[in-house]
């Protein structure tokens, strides 16, 4: 066999399994995408955050025909890929409701997910070697955050898929710089901001590689391609999000409001969380990757400071200072950590070929075996703790299914007691029940057939039923021995703990729609698929 054959032999078995790799990747992605879509019982879904991406893309951009969304919480380019998706869908006649516009968002971030691993894959191949981007490929097709929230109209899980290419880039800089390298890559960081607003950092991986490359200081600062480079991302940005100077005023109050939120924090859920370079990655990192791949990525820390590699330390420079910038937030939800996973996945790769291959000079071929087995157990593992996060997208929502019980069980114009508005985790009552900004919230309360009494307002213990959501008491039973709370935060746990405990005094259990999620501790918005709700009669 010629070495020509021998190569196009390898090539052919790469292509089939990338080819593997992708339809594992889409499998995951679409299974379960009508997930909480609006239905009879509910005019909107269950992800908190979906309305508002729908509202600026089917009401401005489709609805409206504005180039401008009037929604600047999150860049415009996701928006803009939504509305597209969205004409197309009432252009062929397929997007004839609300759920049919929620699918049509939905999909566009399932692809943008395959997309990401595909992206991924090419940037390790660029980087490493075929090996190492078959297995960061898979990492990322299999890690169950991001598998998850590629069922979400939302915009982390898309900024994966340009982080990733502009890494690739990145590496083309490092080997050969020329300007189509800087060009692109400028751009593919420009759209990464133009879809999440923080992941212009991964615009630091571009600039390491330029300064990289061997040259001089000086010649590095006045080469024209660096700057070409910034240029290009400043003009993709703008492109993708051109209220940055159409629209400028609207554009820095979404701007600012984001980062006044991330800075005072949401409420208990990320009370007492402690030191969030800690939690960032045994909150984060540890379900959003899975326990085993979580640890991997350790050892590949630690093979990274030991062969301080030029590739893994343009990695490192986007990866540390975004580390470092969502550890200090006082919110800390885990998709927050989603821009990092393209960096995990390619660490983690070229640590499973490196220590192979040191296994086999040291120890000899046997051990270089032992730790790749070892390495595809972990991923079968996380194949299978990522099958559980999806497994509630397949099955009924707990909220439909407790909505249904009321209406069957509870008579009409009965008083019904709830800790406070409802919101995307209670069960729907009514059609807009939960749905929405507080005011939506508050106006939907009288549309129930039932007179609701809000725990949080009022006097409620003569309430004929009670109905929980787990996201109206989690919290609180966490910090029930937390010493730091701050006063409004000590009296808002005190408060729920009491009124508990008065439930457990004066009610009984009539139902329960325990959680379809296998761990109980993962991350708030892990636990947007499936939380449990009880539901509670007084004791005559």
């Amino acid at each position: 066999m010629t070495s020509d054959q021998k190569k196009a032999i390898r090539d052919w078995r790469q292509t089939a399994w990338l080819v593997g790799v992708i339809v594992l990747a889409a499998l995951l992605r679409f299974a379960g995408l009508r997930w909480g879509l609006p239905n009879h019982l509910h005019s909107y879904s269950y992800h908190p955050d979906e309305f508002l991406t729908l509202g600026a893309a089917f009401g401005s951009i489709y609805m409206g025909r504005s180039i401008l969304p009037r929604f600047y919480n999150y860049p415009s380019l996701y928006i803009y890929l939504a509305a597209l998706a969205i004409a197309m869908g009432m252009g062929y006649g397929i997007a004839a409701n609300a759920g049919a516009v929620y699918l049509c968002a939905r999909t566009v971030t399932a692809l943008m997910g395959v997309g990401a691993v595909v992206a991924t894959y090419w940037a390790g191949r660029e980087l490493f070697g075929p090996m190492e981007s078959l297995f960061a490929a898979v990492i990322l097709a299999v890690a169950p955050l991001h598998v998850q929230h590629s069922h979400f109209a939302t915009v982390d899980v898309p900024s994966t898929l340009f982080i990733a290419a502009a890494l690739g880039f990145a590496c083309l800089i490092l080997k050969r710089g020329n300007w189509r390298d800087y060009l692109i890559a400028g751009a593919m960081a420009g759209l990464a901001a133009g879809t999440k607003y923080n992941a212009a950092l991964v615009v630091l991986s571009v600039i390491a590689a330029h300064f990289l490359r061997d040259k001089r200081l000086r010649e590095s600062i006045i080469d024209i391609k660096l700057w070409a480079a910034l240029g290009s991302c400043i003009a993709a940005f703008v492109i993708s999000t051109p209220a940055c100077v159409l629209d400028t005023s609207a554009f820095i109050n979404g701007i600012t409001y984001e980062m006044h939120h991330t800075s005072q924090g949401h409420g208990l859920v990320f009370a007492g969380t402690g030191n969030g370079f800690l939690y960032t990655f045994t909150n984060s990192l540890w379900y959003g990757l899975g326990p085993f791949v979580a640890v991997l990525f350790l050892i590949a820390l630690a093979w990274a400071i030991l062969k301080r590699d030029k590739r893994v330390l343009m990695l490192f420079a986007f990866a540390v200072p975004y580390y470092a910038m969502i550890s200090l937030s006082q919110v800390r939800f885990a998709r927050y950590a989603l821009p990092l996973f393209p960096v995990v996945a390619l660490l983690c790769a070229w640590a499973m070929t490196g220590l192979g291959k040191a296994l086999d000079r040291k120890l000899g071929p046997a051990m270089k075996l032992m730790w790749i087995a070892d390495c595809i157990f972990v991923l079968l593992l996380t194949v299978l703790y990522t099958a559980q996060v999806v497994k509630p997208f397949i099955l009924p929502d707990v909220r439909d299914r407790a909505a249904e019980w009321v209406m069957d069980n509870v008579p009409k114009g009965s008083s019904i007691a709830i800790p406070d508005l409802p919101w995307f985790y209670s069960p729907p009552l009514s059609k807009d029940f939960g749905f929405g900004a507080i005011p939506q919230r508050e106006e939907a309360l009288d549309k129930t057939p039932y007179k609701l009494k809000l725990m949080s307002r009022e006097n409620w213990t003569d309430a004929d039923w009670v109905i929980i959501s787990s996201y109206e008491t989690d919290d609180a039973v966490r910090l029930h021995n937390n010493k730091s709370l701050s006063n409004n935060d000590r009296k808002q746990v005190d408060h729920t703990l009491r009124d508990m405990a008065l439930i457990q005094e004066h009610y009984r259990v009539r139902r329960s729609f325990p959680t379809r999620l296998q761990q109980r501790n993962l991350p708030h918005d892990m636990r947007y698929a499936s939380p449990s709700i009880t539901i509670y009669q007084r004791v005559k």
